[in-house]
């Protein structure tokens, strides 16, 4: 695994930005000193080698040491007068040591037969010496004779002479032969020139150097923004890698898009980048994938989701649904659920056929730990009052799936309807209409028609179901009989079913949805007292009173129609029903006995009040504002005011106005003078213009102070008796091309 990868696993399991720089300074120090212990490795190779070398060097040091002394030791115990007795006589002659021997005079004859003696100095000089394969010295002399001397060498430094001689060839010195084997060592190392730092590998042929692999060096934070410190693209040194401080645009290789935490890795050709901004704290809304994550996700301040993307639903999978504007999560591959929008029931299937999707459904029992459902219609009580949705999907019999309780759902053949039809339970099991229906059907509402469609239709089901009169919280009529009605009680605040008790005359009669009260009592009351003939007929309930006399009593009408004719009645007159009196009346209270109001036409107003007797009595008030009423003697009219005006003090009106002269000083005036448009006054600015104004005593008077803001219009000018002092917080405007002159 390479570093990126490593770090990219780490950050993965929500480490800190310190922790990261922990993790990678260990790498780091770990590849160094992986780095450093493979130079080392390779060093201690090469040391072993040379040490090696050195220990046989000085080793054929030492034995050739041994063998020079054994070889001088030897050289120096062979006598030549043994092989060649002359030649001790010529050997004074040459280096003297003869001459030590000459000191014997007696001698002296013999020692001039040592002249020719000189000669065979080549014959006893040593010309060469060497170590034969078998560790043997052989010295050669001068006269060509060469002398085998005996194993002077071990087996062991004899093997190594023979192989660094190659088989006992051509003799060398010992030296030279280990400088010519070091010279082959170097030939079989390749060149070490450019390729510091490198260690030495092997393919299993050929020798070669190489790079420690996966080694980072941090060298510091980098601000993307100024370049700094200076980076250029396709420039730098194999692992070196900077942590972006300030994000930056500034191109390295083509990647301009830097954020504070990014690194920037060389890798020995170009720049590259690891994006580690997402994993900086505050900044996580750049994790594009999560993909194989597991166990939780701890205490995250919100997760924002794209509520751009477009995405499959699948079981278990959470997404934003553009079209609903809320959370959704899948259920299975066909049905996903509107966080706080739509509620759905697993349930399982009790019909003995297949419920298609859309079906209307009522809880029937519970099976496989779930409620079990089966097709509601609303011809009873049973099969509707538990309606629990519509299903969401076709469930098999027997077979366990979701039901909608609330929400939206599509793919239904909504082709009978149109947007915006309220559906309710139908009368035949697992239908819909959009029908309502009464009584004796249950209605229960079921959803609104949102896209009216063969196959593709759409409704929002909300189950609301319809409630029952003994269903009511304070409604007390479970066991209802014939006739009964509801009647409050303040004593259990119930409405309670009860049946209507008979009074005096009354009688009740309760019947299957009705109610019948019979009035057993005379409709009227005749009390009269008097001389004459009273006449009383009528059928129930209506009676007629006849009579040409004066009578004292009572006359009540109960219902029905009353009619009392030529009779003077003096007493009481009471009616709850219409009753007709042909006669005089007297001796009644007006206040209480009788009621009601009497038409103009009959001598009354027609009215209830005072002020809407007068306005029915009086002419019509109909466009007559300010008029007064008059009367010629015979009748009422509304007439016009022709008295003088009315004086008011006007200051508002804005507008130029005519001034009135009257011809007198009090009073109310009858001839007013109106003067024409060269004399106008305006009463909100106080103005008075005049074509010609005239000062009769010769004397124009105006303030030493303006005491109010003024503005000479354009067109006009102004002017003043000076001196003239404007006071404080007062402003005279004087429009452009006017002027205001002070006299």
């Amino acid at each position: 695994m390479d570093v990126e990868s490593l770090a990219k696993q780490l950050i993965l399991k929500g480490m800190t930005e310190e922790q990261q720089k922990a993790v990678l300074q260990s790498i780091k120090t770990t590849m160094a000193q992986s780095r450093e212990l493979q130079k080392q490795r390779v060093g201690e190779q090469a040391r072993l080698v040379i040490e090696a070398l050195k220990r046989i060097e000085a080793d054929i040091k030492s034995r050739y040491d041994e063998v020079g002394n054994k070889i001088e030791a030897r050289v120096a115990s062979i006598k030549d007068g043994q092989d060649g007795r002359d030649g001790v006589d010529g050997r004074p002659g040459k280096d003297g040591r003869p001459g030590r021997d000459g000191a014997m005079g007696p001698r002296g004859p013999a020692g001039r037969d040592g002249v020719d003696g000189r000669d065979g100095e080549d014959g006893v000089s040593v010309t060469d010496a060497r170590i034969d394969f078998d560790g043997s010295l052989i010295i050669s002399l001068s006269t060509g004779r060469e002398i085998n001397v005996g194993e002077v060498v071990a087996p062991d430094l004899a093997e190594k002479i023979k192989v660094i001689t190659n088989g006992g060839g051509t003799s060398q010195s010992v030296l030279d032969t280990l400088a010519s084997l070091q010279q082959q060592i170097n030939d079989l190392i390749p060149d070490q020139t450019g390729n510091a730092g490198k260690f030495l590998t092997t393919d299993g042929t050929n020798l070669s150097w190489a790079d420690v692999a996966g080694g980072l060096d941090y060298q510091g934070t980098w601000n993307a923004a100024t370049n700094t410190p200076t980076l250029a693209s396709s420039v730098g040194t194999n692992g070196y890698y900077y942590v972006v401080s300030v994000d930056g645009s500034t191109n390295l290789d083509g990647i301009t898009d830097w954020k504070a935490g990014d690194w920037l890795i060389f890798n020995g050709t170009t720049w590259q980048k690891i994006d580690q901004s997402w994993a900086i704290a505050g900044a996580n809304d750049n994790i594009t994938s999560m993909t194989g994550i597991t166990g939780g996700i701890s205490s995250p301040d919100f997760i924002q989701f794209d509520t751009g993307a477009t995405v499959t639903n699948a079981a278990g999978r959470l997404y934003w649904d553009s079209n609903q504007q809320t959370l959704t999560v899948g259920l299975n591959a066909n049905i996903a659920a509107d966080v706080g929008q739509t509620l759905y029931a697993y349930v399982t299937n009790d019909e003995a056929i297949t419920i298609t999707k859309g079906q209307p459904v009522y809880m029937y029992a519970a099976q496989g730990d779930r409620v079990s459902v089966k097709l509601a219609y609303n011809t009873s009580d049973t099969t509707s009052a538990k309606t629990l949705g519509v299903c969401a999907e076709n469930i098999a019999a027997g077979q366990a799936g979701m039901v909608l309780c609330q929400g939206v759902q599509d793919g239904l053949d909504l082709s009978a309807y149109s947007p915006g039809d309220t559906l309710y339970l139908g009368a035949t099991a697992g239908t819909l209409t959009s029908t309502k229906p009464y009584a004796p059907n249950h209605l229960v509402y079921v959803g609104v028609v949102e896209r009216a469609n063969m196959g593709n239709g759409r409704l929002y089901v909300r189950i609301q179901n319809g409630y029952e009169l003994n269903e009511i919280h304070d409604v007390s009529a479970q066991s209802p009989s014939n006739g009964q009605t509801l009647i409050y009680s303040a004593t259990t605040s119930l409405w309670e079913a009860a049946n209507l008790t008979a009074g005096t005359g009354i009688s009740v009669s309760n019947g299957a949805g009705s109610i019948t009260v019979t009035n057993s009592a005379p409709d009227q009351t005749v009390a009269l007292t008097g001389a004459g003939t009273t006449s009383i007929t009528g059928t129930y309930p209506n009676f007629t009173i006849t009579s040409n006399d004066q009578y004292v009593g009572t006359v009540t009408s109960v219902g029905g129609t009353g009619t009392v004719n030529g009779i003077t009645l003096t007493g009481t007159v009471t009616s709850s029903g219409n009753l007709t009196l042909g006669g005089t009346l007297s001796g009644v209270d007006l206040t209480t006995q009788v009621t009601g109001t009497l038409p103009i036409a009959n001598g009354g107003t027609g009215q209830t009040t005072a002020n809407a007797a007068f306005n029915a009595l009086a002419p019509s008030q109909t466009s007559q504002s300010g008029k007064y009423l008059t009367t010629d003697g015979t009748n009422t009219s509304w007439a016009t005011v022709n008295a003088g005006a009315s004086l008011s003090n006007d200051t508002s009106t804005a507008s130029n106005l005519y001034p009135l002269f009257a011809a007198a000083t009090s009073g109310t005036p009858t001839t007013l003078y109106t003067s024409n448009a060269r004399l106008l006054y305006k009463p909100s600015t106080g103005e008075l213009s005049a074509t010609v104004p005239r000062a009769s005593n010769g004397i124009v008077v105006n303030s030493q102070t303006i005491s109010e803001n003024y503005t000479i219009a354009s067109g006009d000018n102004g002017m003043s008796a000076g001196p003239v002092s404007v006071a404080s917080g007062i402003t005279v405007t004087i429009s452009s091309g006017s002027v205001w002159t002070v006299v």
